[in-house]
């Protein structure tokens, strides 16, 4: 459980998009939160990031990911719901050398490479990749994570 399990709390994010050809077409500040849930069986998420000059509900992008632990497999079954986008994503994870790997099809069934590296107790680096027709691995989605302090 401690794959995921070091994510509990709240995360200040830099979210940026990417187009086909590599510029940033979306550089925003965002909020991740993990949580456990069912008991501790499993880790939620909920991922926040306005869109440019617009914080009020409605206008923001949001979305959560719950992961849940297989012991058999040792690895995790994730699903993420984009609210806002409509999409819903189910992804397998596992731990790569001193990082996460998620892997699974997008909406449109081409692959994707999600990653966590880089990963400290007060921050990490997460990536995410689509395969492309030609079978390259393109950048779409990069975020830095810094730990909120704890309020007490």
């Amino acid at each position: 459980m401690a794959l995921f399990g070091q994510f509990i709390g709240t995360w200040d994010l830099r979210v940026r998009f990417f187009d086909r050809d590599g510029a940033v077409v979306s550089d925003e500040a965002g909020v991740w939160s993990f949580g456990w849930v069912l008991d501790g069986r499993a880790v939620q998420d909920v991922l926040i990031y306005p869109r440019a000059g617009e914080d009020h509900v409605g206008a923001r992008s949001i979305g959560t990911s719950l992961r849940r632990y297989d012991q058999v497999t040792d690895t995790w079954s994730v699903i993420w719901i984009g609210a806002v986008s409509g999409t819903q994503i189910a992804l397998t994870a596992r731990a790569a050398g001193d990082g996460i790997l998620l892997e699974g099809p997008d909406v449109d069934g081409s692959p994707l490479r999600w990653t966590f590296t880089d990963i400290t107790p007060e921050s990490f680096h997460w990536q995410g990749r689509i395969q492309d027709t030609d079978g390259t691995w393109r950048l779409e989605q990069d975020m830095r994570a810094r730990r909120r302090p704890e309020v007490s």
